[in-house]
């Protein structure tokens, strides 16, 4: 299956660079690559071809993550390479064609057209829960709040951002250590803040004494919001999953909105991961002794699985099936089901 990812350039997400990928590799990847990791595994997993095109939509995510901040929009200009043209895009190369937000006037084509909307709460996520925008075939609605099987296309699907732990754990495989990474969020949870401050790293503090076990996490996310930066930060992303792979633990509990796919870094790292039971990435790839009503469960399910080395292996196993059914196997039959379709 040969797949295309496509998206604008004022989007922050993912490569700013059009890159194929016969021309690079996972590690590469990262040098155009300045913030979240989110996409990279799915990258790596589809081996697809990244397109930037010119600016087509505004949505209400773009303007949250650019537009409202001067500057911004002429920081990207400066540092994106290799924009394309609609018309330099092969698309009858490939099988797959996924765009971030809606911004193509889908061309006849025996590709799948699929896109992804980038933030859950822009208005055009939950227009799309209805039915795929314009002549899309397939919404692929990272939430899990849409239909969970393929009927037919058009249609919208839960469809999660794909992962590849093979190809994550081949890049990076530290040591692990006796050492817990916390999500951020736990943290200003716990220090009764929206954002990164002094007494979120207080609540860090407090933290460890109440685990018994050295904490680790990534803070200071308001500093640079969606992780841009003058210059950008090439390769942050990597350097992230290197720091999470060497602890041996990982929780995310508390927080207050999304789906929770945070965690799944820490899966494909070989993490064992403790959540939270209202996320719905969470209840897929945690096992249940993992699970928490709320973080007041937190310590009793932390010290139950530090003290067993025979659950912490039970764990690990439940971990990379779930990783492998529902962030590989199934989303994948869910695009070549859509392909066999459109052929038919």
């Amino acid at each position: 299956m040969k797949v295309a990812l496509i998206k604008q350039t004022l989007d922050v997400f993912g490569p700013w660079s059009s890159v194929r990928w016969e021309n690079t590799d996972p590690l590469r990847l990262f040098n155009i690559w300045p913030g979240k990791a989110v996409l990279w595994e799915m990258t790596c997993l589809l081996r697809a071809d990244w397109y930037i095109i010119p600016q087509q939509l505004n949505t209400e995510y773009i303007y949250d993550a650019v537009l409202k901040h001067p500057g911004r929009a002429e920081l990207i200009y400066k540092y994106t390479q290799n924009v394309v043209t609609l018309a330099d895009i092969p698309f009858d190369e490939y099988d797959v064609v996924i765009t971030f937000d809606p911004i193509l006037k889908v061309p006849k084509s025996k590709a799948i057209f699929a896109y992804y909307v980038q933030e859950h709460w822009d208005p055009i996520y939950h227009k799309s829960l209805q039915a795929p925008i314009g002549h899309y075939d397939l919404f692929l609605a990272h939430m899990l709040d849409a239909m969970h099987n393929l009927k037919g296309i058009p249609q919208s699907v839960s469809f999660p951002y794909l992962r590849a732990p093979d190809v994550v754990r081949s890049v990076f495989h530290p040591e692990k250590k006796e050492t817990v990474w916390v999500d951020w969020r736990t943290l200003t949870t716990l220090g009764m803040t929206e954002l990164w401050s002094e007494t979120a790293e207080n609540a860090a503090k407090r933290l460890e004494r109440i685990l018994g076990m050295p904490v680790r996490y990534k803070g200071d996310f308001n500093k640079s919001p969606y992780g841009i930066a003058e210059p950008p930060l090439w390769g942050d992303a990597a350097r992230y999953l290197e720091a999470m792979g060497k602890c041996k633990y990982y929780i995310s509990v508390g927080r207050s909105s999304g789906a929770g796919q945070s965690l799944c870094d820490a899966a494909s790292l070989g993490c064992i991961c403790i959540g939270e039971e209202d996320k719905a990435y969470h209840r897929l790839i945690c096992h249940p002794a993992c699970l928490c009503k709320d973080m007041f469960d937190l310590p009793k399910k932390f010290r139950e699985v530090t003290s067993s080395p025979e659950l912490q292996e039970e764990i690990l196993n439940w971990q990379d099936n779930a990783l492998l059914e529902h962030f590989v196997n199934k989303p994948l039959r869910i695009l070549q089901q859509a392909c066999d379709m459109k052929k038919s």
